[in-house]
């Protein structure tokens, strides 16, 4: 009895054995038909920002050419999926990279790029694109895209951590640049100044803007709108030459001599910024117009309302007499 319980139980485990060996053997026989095919085809999906890519499919093949043997026909067994996306990773406009084979052999490359948020030129000469994550990245040969852009910066400041929260803090000003359909069409560029700080042109009006560099820029941002709003689109926006945005709760607006108020043309398109800012609902704008304001007396002159001592207080202690005017926000 015992001697025919001990046959049975070795015959059991041959014959799972057996099955088990031979499952092994076709799975082997199977993976090394596959490693002897070639893949049939390929696709290419890149994924761009701004309506449309920097990178084309025939980049992506050359660059999938010098991470293989080949593209089209090669082995399956030479073509080493993950090594071929940490190689395709390392061009300098690719973000991400998936690749993977169907059940038809056919090989699906899927691109993401990166997004360009400002474009920069430094004090030497150079110009790069700066990415989401405040990285620079160099320049497409055959596509630009509309960013701000950021002049006079040094090549470095010395440190790669500095340099890196430089282009971090660079990287925050266009996002929030970027997000306003305002500021969009109104900032032209921002000049960095010898003192660290910024200066930025507008698109309308002939007049600079001075930004101290910090983490209050969206702040400044407000009060320039706010500054918009309630005096120039009134006044006009060639009557001032230089608004300084760098001091605490205050708008410092210096003018120069014989200057007067817009033409209606450029009073109709100041107004339609304006309209298309409010449109967007975005927290950068503020909402509300006051009353109509009474226009400025002459510039030796300063006529001040209520609604204006409601809505911009004037420190008339720190006011020069005819070249300055001082508003508290």
């Amino acid at each position: 009895m015992q001697l025919k319980k001990t046959i049975q139980r070795i015959l059991f485990i041959l014959f799972w054995t057996g099955i088990g060996t031979g499952m092994i053997l076709l799975l082997g026989a199977a993976i090394g038909r596959r490693n002897q095919e070639r893949f049939r085809d390929y696709t290419i999906e890149i994924k761009g920002q701004y309506g449309g890519s920097f990178l084309n499919e025939d980049s992506i093949e050359r660059l999938l050419r010098q991470h293989t043997e080949g593209v089209k026909g090669e082995l399956l067994s030479v073509l080493k999926l993950r090594k071929v996306e940490e190689g395709l990773k390392q061009h300098p406009w690719i973000r991400g990279a998936q690749l993977y084979f169907d059940n038809k052999d056919i090989l699906h490359v899927g691109i993401t790029e990166k997004t360009p948020v400002a474009r920069l030129f430094t004090q030497a000469g150079q110009s790069l694109y700066l990415d989401e994550l405040g990285l620079p990245m160099p320049l497409a040969m055959h596509r630009t895209v509309k960013v701000p852009v950021f002049t006079g910066l040094p090549v470095s400041t010395g440190s790669k951590i500095k340099d890196s929260l430089f282009y971090l803090r660079i990287r925050d000003m266009a996002q929030q640049i970027v997000l306003d359909s305002f500021w969009s069409a109104q900032a032209a560029q921002f000049d960095r100044l010898p003192d660290g700080t910024w200066e930025m042109i507008p698109v309308i009006g002939n007049h600079v803007v001075r930004l101290q560099d910090g983490e209050d820029f969206q702040q400044q941002l407000k009060k320039l709108m706010l500054f918009y709003q309630q005096v120039l689109v009134k006044t006009g926006f060639d009557r001032y030459r230089v608004i300084d945005l760098r001091f605490n709760n205050q708008i410092v607006a210096s003018y120069g001599a014989g200057t007067r108020v817009d033409s209606i043309r450029l009073r109709r398109s100041v107004e339609q910024l304006l309209a298309q800012s409010r449109a967007a609902e975005l927290d950068t704008v503020i909402r509300y117009l006051p009353k109509p304001l009474q226009p400025l007396l002459a510039d030796d002159t300063i006529s001040v309302t209520t609604e204006m001592k409601n809505s911009l207080p004037l420190d008339s202690a720190a006011l020069p007499q005819k070249s300055n005017k001082k508003i508290n926000n």
